[in-house]
């Protein structure tokens, strides 16, 4: 883990991915919402601050955080879909050792949502009985699934609370900042709790390249603020650096045997039918997970015929712009004479990593004491 951290850092520090400059995105509601978070706060008995379990550390609103440190508090650490699973058990062991209630979730499904539910009635436990009624808050950086959780707390509340069916559902939408108000949901009576959904707020500046890039590349920052084909190449950095690619190479002997397999059983129905039908096209079907193989089958073949040095910093870049060129042909995105931008193929390739299609990451690295 800690060598993962260090190949991180490389990655970040590389021209041609800090080449955009410290990235920043701080529109005028975010300011506001800020404001208005921080007044807030000061009513509420208990914060649910929602992080990316991707980037456990790097999805912390830090300006908020000496606040939140003196509140009674959960971390919910959401998508832990798309993180791998053993390096997030050591995730929750060092929030542990911190004294910090921490909780891995998966915010679109009930049951995980139902845990984070049976944890913040926990921890309300003795203030339930002082108080009649509760603010429960909700607070992260933009697109780490707030919204997505309020929403799945309300399916749970009106499966038990038949009677507030009619309780308005938050705002989901692909893009970060799409929640712009702060608005009270009731989730629970005698004693009446609240829960308040808040808009997702950064910082207004992220000094820390390494950070603001980890943010962009899981969605909290908006693609056209950094760019699409910087994120991309900062993604294949960390892949390439961290070797990646080799835990692929699997399918690279299983499409050399599929080619083979396919092309005696093509021969074979050309020599047996009448017809002598046309040989199909490997290519000219490709379901997802025929793309995500591929993709992957591309990575690791580029990444094991490449010579040089991924430490050196024109070389890994060298590697990189040679992978874009050839994600170009497995996403079928047309050559254009002297476009040597990766935009389209970027694009793609980020699609794939934000929905866990390539697999689980977790991008963030434990502390050295861990």
């Amino acid at each position: 883990m800690r060598g993962l951290a260090r190949a991180g850092k490389r990655a970040s520090e590389m021209a041609f991915n800090a080449g955009g400059g410290a990235v920043n995105w701080f529109p005028g509601h975010m300011a506001a919402a800020s404001r208005a978070i921080r007044d807030r706060l000061k009513l509420a008995d208990l914060v649910l601050e929602v992080r990316d379990a991707r980037i456990p550390l790097s999805s912390a609103n830090e300006d908020l955080q000496p606040v939140l440190a003196s509140k009674r508090r959960i971390l919910a650490l959401n998508k832990k879909d798309l993180a791998n699973p053993n390096i997030m058990n050591r995730w929750l062991h060092h929030f542990e050792s911190c004294k910090q209630d921490c909780i891995s979730i998966n915010a679109h499904s009930t049951s995980s949502v139902s845990q984070l539910l049976g944890l913040v009635e926990f921890k309300l436990k003795e203030a339930i009985s002082k108080e009649p009624t509760l603010l429960v808050m909700v607070v992260g950086v933009p697109n780490v699934g707030k919204s997505a959780l309020i929403n799945s707390i309300h399916r749970i509340v009106t499966s038990r609370f038949p009677v507030q069916d009619k309780n308005k559902r938050a705002t989901v939408g692909p893009l970060p900042g799409v929640t712009q108000d702060i608005a009270g949901y009731k989730i629970s009576s005698q004693p009446s709790i609240y829960v308040l959904d808040t808009p997702g707020v950064l910082v207004p500046s992220i000094p820390d390249m390494e950070t603001g890039l980890k943010l962009a590349l899981t969605g909290a920052v908006k693609d056209s603020v950094v760019g699409e084909e910087r994120i991309a190449k900062y993604l294949l950095s960390l892949l390439n650096i961290r070797k990646t690619p080799l835990h692929w190479e699997r399918l690279v002997y299983r499409r050399e045997q599929f080619n083979e397999d396919a092309f005696n059983s093509n021969e074979k129905d050309y020599r047996d039918s009448p017809r002598r039908r046309r040989r199909p096209n490997n290519s000219d079907v490709l379901y997802v997970q025929d793309m995500v193989m591929e993709v992957q089958r591309t990575l690791c073949s580029t990444f094991m015929d490449f010579a040089d040095n991924t430490e050196d910093e024109n070389e890994l870049e060298s590697l990189i712009d040679s992978q874009l060129v050839a994600l170009r042909k497995v996403f079928r995105i047309p050559h254009k004479p002297f476009d040597e931008t990766h935009g389209p193929a970027s694009k793609k390739l980020l699609t794939l990593f934000r929905s866990g299609k390539l697999g689980p990451f977790i991008l963030d690295d434990l502390p050295d004491n861990q």
